[in-house]
C-alpha cells in the first residue's frame, strides 16, 4: 500500500509524536533508517534559544495506561539543532516534521526559516499545556495563531498545527483561513497535577497527561476537526493497538503518532511492535498488541516505594555509599530512580540488592543534599530500570570511578570473576566488598594503592593473565573507548559489554536523553551495551 503527504511519498503510516523518543538526532537517524513504517519522523520542539527544561522528575506513571509529564521544552535551540540535523541522513521516502515553538510569529519564523532546509513539514507546538511562556498560552489566541500560521507557511513548506484537547473552533478556522496544511491532534491533557503520599511529583508541579486516558479526547477532537476540513489530520493520543487506529481513522485521522504505547520497549522491540502494527492495520489482524508491555507490572515499577536509611559511610568528602533498611528484587547492572520531595529525583546504580545500597557521588544540589541526610530518614525509590547482561565464562568486571558502583552485583552472581577497579585514590576506590569473591586488581592515579596509573593501563596484562571470556565495564566515555580496543583483542566483541553515563531522566526509554551516538537508549537497551551500540 502507497501512503502520500503532500505530494511525498512515504514509507508508512506511523510516527511518534514530538518530544518522545526520538528527542536526540542519532535516534532520529536510526529510527528513519530502520523503522520503515515510521514515514512520518518527528523531532522534539525547537526553539529560538537553548532551553534546559525542568529537573527531574518529569515524567510519572499516571494510572496503569498512562503517564504525566512536564519535559519543559528540552532542546538544543535552533542554531545548535541545526548543526546535529545537518550531520545525518534520512531516506527519501521519510517525512522529516521539525516541530517548532515559539512566543510569537516572528520566534516562529526565525526557527523556520533557519531549519527550512531539512523539513519536509513543520509542526507548530500551539498547546504544549504546562509552559508559562510557550504552547498552549500562544494557541488559546486565535489571531495570534493565524498570524503565526501565515509566517511559517509563507516559506513553502507545509505547516501543521498542533492542538490542545479543547481546542476552540476559531483557532480551527484561523489556522486553515491563514494556509495550514494539516493538523496533529492531539497534545497532552493538562495542566494537571500528580500526587503522591501529598506531594507533587512532578518537579514542575503541572504537566500533561498522555496514553489511554486521552483516546476517547482524542478521537473526539479528530471528528471535530474532520468536519471542518479535509486536510491530513495525524492522530495522537491513547495508540496502542489497530483497534484505536481503526477508531480514528473513521473519526477522520490520515496519520498515526504513538507514543505513551511505547514505554519500556527496547529498539528492537519497537520495530518489531511497527513492523506488526502495519500488518495489523493491512491485514484486520491484531498481534502487535503482544509486544506491548504489561501495564500492571509496568505501573509497579514506576510506583515510588519508601526506603528509609539505614546506614551512611563516607569514603571521602564527595564519596558516600547508602544502605536503606530494606532489599530490592534486582539484577545486576540494573538502576533506580532516588526522589525526595521538592528537592528532586536522579538515577542511581544499584551497589547492592540486599539490603538496597547506592555509592554516590556529590556533583550537584541534588546530591549534596541527599549526603545531609541522617540515619533513620526517608526517601522514594522507583524502578529497578534496565536490563542484565547475559554472561559466559570466566567474566572480567572493568570499573573506573563511579562506575565501580554498577559492578558488585555482577560479582556476587558470577563467582568466577576478575575485578579491575580504578579510581585516582583510594578514598575513592570502593573495593572492600570485591575481596572475598572475585580475583582483585586494584589501580589508583597517585599509587597509593595497587598499580599507579589508569586503569587501561594494567588492563591488557590482566587479560593476558585471566583471559576471560566475557567483559563487564563501566566508567567514563573515553576510559570505556579505550578498554574496548584493548578488550577486542582477546574477547569477542559480542561478549563485551559497557556502561557509559548518560543523562537519564525517566527511565522508560520515552524522553530518549540517554541515546548513544548510535541512537540507542540506555536505559531501555542497556544500560549495558555492546560495542557497535555505543560507537
Amino acid at each position: 500500500m502507497k501512503y502520500e503527504l503532500h505530494g511525498k511519498e512515504v514509507s508508512g503510516p506511523f510516527t511518534i509524536p514530538s518530544g518522545v523518543i526520538t528527542t536526540e538526532v542519532q535516534t532520529i537517524e536510526m529510527f528513519a533508517n530502520e523503522i520503515p513504517e515510521l514515514g512520518i519522523i518527528t523531532t522534539k520542539s525547537i526553539g529560538a534559544r537553548k532551553n534546559d527544561g525542568n529537573r527531574e522528575p518529569i515524567i510519572a506513571q499516571y494510572g496503569s495506561t498512562s503517564f504525566i509529564n512536564a519535559v519543559g521544552l528540552r532542546n538544543p535551540g535552533v542554531d545548535e539543532f541545526r548543526e546535529r540535523l545537518s550531520m545525518i541522513k534520512i531516506p527519501g521516502d521519510r517525512f522529516l516534521m521539525i516541530s517548532i515553538y515559539g512566543a510569537n510569529e516572528y520566534e516562529f519564523r526565525n526557527v523556520a526559516e533557519k531549519l527550512y532546509e531539512f523539513a519536509d513539514g513543520f509542526e507548530l507546538n500551539l498547546s504544549c499545556p504546562h509552559s508559562k511562556k510557550y504552547g498552549k498560552v500562544v494557541g488559546q489566541d486565535a489571531n495570534l495563531v493565524g498570524r503565526i500560521v501565515r509566517f511559517v507557511s509563507s516559506l513553502g513548506k507545509p505547516v501543521f498545527v498542533k492542538v490542545s484537547p479543547d481546542v476552540e473552533d476559531e483557532v480551527l478556522e484561523t489556522s486553515i483561513e491563514n494556509g495550514a496544511n494539516g493538523f496533529v491532534a492531539i497534545n497532552t491533557l493538562g495542566p494537571a497535577v500528580l500526587y503522591h503520599n501529598g506531594y507533587p511529583v512532578l518537579s514542575n508541579t503541572f504537566g500533561g497527561i498522555s496514553g489511554k486516558a486521552i483516546l476517547e479526547i482524542g478521537i473526539r477532537t479528530v471528528r471535530k476537526i474532520r468536519k471542518m476540513t479535509s486536510l491530513p489530520i495525524i492522530a495522537v493520543g491513547g495508540i496502542s493497538d489497530v483497534n484505536d487506529i481503526v477508531r480514528y481513522k473513521q473519526a477522520g485521522a490520515s496519520y498515526f503518532g504513538i507514543g505513551s504505547a511505547l514505554a519500556s520497549m527496547s529498539t528492537s522491540q519497537i520495530k518489531e511492535y511497527f513492523r506488526r502494527l502495519l500488518k495489523d492495520l493491512e491485514r484486520g489482524s491484531n498481534n502487535a498488541i503482544k509486544i506491548l508491555k504489561d501495564a500492571r507490572l509496568l505501573a509497579q515499577k514506576n510506583t515510588y516505594r519508601k526506603y528509609r536509611i539505614n546506614k551512611k559511610v563516607s569514603f571521602s568528602e564527595d564519596l558516600y555509599m547508602i544502605e536503606f533498611d530494606a532489599s530490592i528484587d534486582a539484577q545486576p547492572g540494573q538502576f533506580v530512580f532516588l526522589w525526595i520531595p521538592k528537592v528532586g529525583e536522579k538515577p542511581f546504580s544499584i551497589f547492592n540488592d540486599d539490603p538496597l545500597s547506592l555509592l554516590i557521588k556529590k556533583r550537584g544540589r541534588f546530591t549534596s543534599y541527599l549526603a545531609e541526610l541522617g540515619q533513620g530518614k526517608w526517601v522514594y525509590i522507583r524502578g529497578p530500570y534496565g536490563n542484565s547482561p547475559s554472561l559466559n565464562g570466566r567474566v572480567l568486571l572493568v570499573g573506573g570511578g563511579t562506575g565501580i558502583a554498577a559492578l558488585y552485583m555482577f560479582a556476587k552472581r558470577y563467582r568466577n570473576c576478575v575485578a579491575l577497579l580504578g579510581a585516582k585514590d583510594k578514598n575513592h576506590l570502593p573495593y572492600a566488598m570485591f575481596k572475598d569473591i572475585c580475583e582483585l586488581y586494584l589501580v589508583t592515579e597517585e599509587g597509593e594503592i595497587g598499580m599507579k596509573g589508569l586503569v587501561t593501563d594494567m588492563l591488557e596484562s590482566v587479560l593476558l593473565r585471566t583471559k576471560p571470556s566475557s567483559v563487564v565495564n563501566c566508567g567514563p566515555e573515553q576510559m570505556i573507548r579505550n578498554a574496548v580496543k584493548v578488550e577486542a583483542k582477546y574477547v569477542s566483541q559480542e561478549n563485551i559489554y559497557s556502561s557509559i553515563e548518560k543523562l537519564t531522566m525517566c527511565g522508560i526509554g520515552l524522553c530518549g536523553t540517554c541515546a548513544t551516538s548510535k541512537g540507542y537508549r540506555t536505559c531501555v537497551d542497556g544500560n549495558f551495551l555492546l560495542p557497535h551500540q555505543l560507537f
